[in-house]
């Protein structure tokens, strides 16, 4: 369903006049509207809402956004079944239908704190010369009534533990976050681009802004020029673990990545539609596997890095089992998992890769390979994502 289209208009690099809000969903209709709601209540409203959906009742989701909308004064609505089953491939769609300058891809329960958008947008305008590619919002918590209570997971236990410390402790237990589990972005991703494919124009950054290498998919705004040239990779299906951290990294190839901290978002991080953790966390590798074996410019060499990665990251996941009391150590029989799919995965030429790969994580979902158990967010359904 499209509702009062904005006028068609070709992107251009630096300008910003207006901002769309860009969802993907699956499955969380309640948690969508509130989502809606946030944003349009924000000082600098958007010019446009569209939405992706891959639930199969997405009229019902359509027709509750459209009444939050007419309810708070109304906004321009673009609202479509999702293509494929995939987040990647259901970013990109929203991607297609947009016709705003800047784009607030955040996910579906993410909600914007009201000066949010506006000080974001101030960022973009302030960028005359279009060298910013993307910002980040800044998730700080914002005090949220569920439904239901089960549909939130708790959220901001590490930045809480590391607030709680001081001193010598909290370096150490940087260290072992960073070196020892892998958690932050930066050791979660392995960069394939050689030098010269980086951006190579001025990397000075406004006041008021933070440089980053990565940006969360929950947090994510871009320009819409941008986006149409790095689009999401649709080799990936499903919920598409590690999808931001790719995207990212190739926006990086056309302009600085910056968080603002002026610009408050809050990340419920809704339970609704997660994978099974043994999937996940054989998922979390094998992506990166299959980014690196699609995009390296040298193979042979990314090829040695990316083992010495993965025997790292594999090391991490027994005492992340062991310290969340996970005895059947379910993340880190994952981990062997993609360590046994991945020479199979390397020897795929690059033309057959993408759908080689969408057939093996399919498989892995759905529980066709070993490990049973059928994961809804891939799994076949009779609505029109199936």
């Amino acid at each position: 369903m499209t509702v009062e289209p904005l006028q068609d208009r070709a992107p251009l690099p630096s300008r910003a006049n207006d901002w769309a809000l860009c969802v993907s969903t699956y499955n969380r209709g309640s948690i969508l509207c509130d989502c809606v709601r946030a944003a349009l209540a924000s000082d600098e409203r958007p010019a446009e809402i569209i939405i992706v959906d891959a639930s199969a009742d997405w009229a019902q989701n359509r027709d509750n956004v459209a009444a939050v909308i007419a309810e708070m004064g109304g906004c321009p609505l673009s609202y479509e079944p999702a293509q494929r089953k995939s987040l990647t491939v259901q970013r990109n769609q929203a991607v297609a239908l947009a016709r705003a300058d800047i784009l607030f891809m955040i996910d579906d329960d993410a909600l914007l704190h009201p000066a949010c958008a506006s000080r974001i947008m101030a960022h973009y305008r302030a960028d005359t010369q279009g060298r910013i590619a993307a910002i980040s919002a800044c998730n700080t918590f914002w005090a949220h009534q569920a439904a239901k209570a089960g549909e939130l997971k708790q959220t901001g236990r590490v930045n809480r533990m590391l607030s709680s410390q001081s001193g010598l402790a909290r370096h150490v237990i940087d260290f072992a976050l960073r070196h020892l589990l892998m958690i932050p972005a930066d050791q979660r991703f392995l960069p394939y681009d050689p030098p010269e494919r980086r951006w190579q124009g001025d990397t000075s950054l406004p006041q008021g802004l933070v440089r980053l290498d990565f940006i969360v998919g929950f947090a994510l705004t871009l320009r819409r020029a941008v986006a149409l040239r790095e689009p999401f990779d649709e080799g990936l299906v499903g919920s598409a673990i590690a999808e931001d951290l790719d995207a990212s990294y190739r926006l990086g190839r056309h302009g600085i990545l910056a968080m603002a901290p002026d610009a408050p978002i809050h990340h419920l991080e809704a339970a609704a539609g997660r994978d099974r953790r043994r999937v996940n966390a054989a998922l979390a590798l094998l992506n990166i596997a299959y980014f690196v074996r699609r995009n390296s410019a040298q193979p042979g060499r990314d090829l040695a890095r990316y083992a010495l990665w993965y025997l790292r990251m594999t090391l991490a996941e027994l005492p992340k089992d062991l310290a969340g009391g996970r005895w059947n150590l379910p993340q880190t029989r994952g981990a062997l998992l993609a360590g046994r799919n991945l020479p199979a995965l390397w020897r795929q030429p690059r033309e057959r890769l993408q759908a080689w790969y969408q057939d093996l994580q399919t498989r892995l979902m759905t529980g066709t390979l070993p490990g049973h158990g059928q994961n809804n967010a891939t799994a076949p359904d009779p609505g029109v994502n199936g």
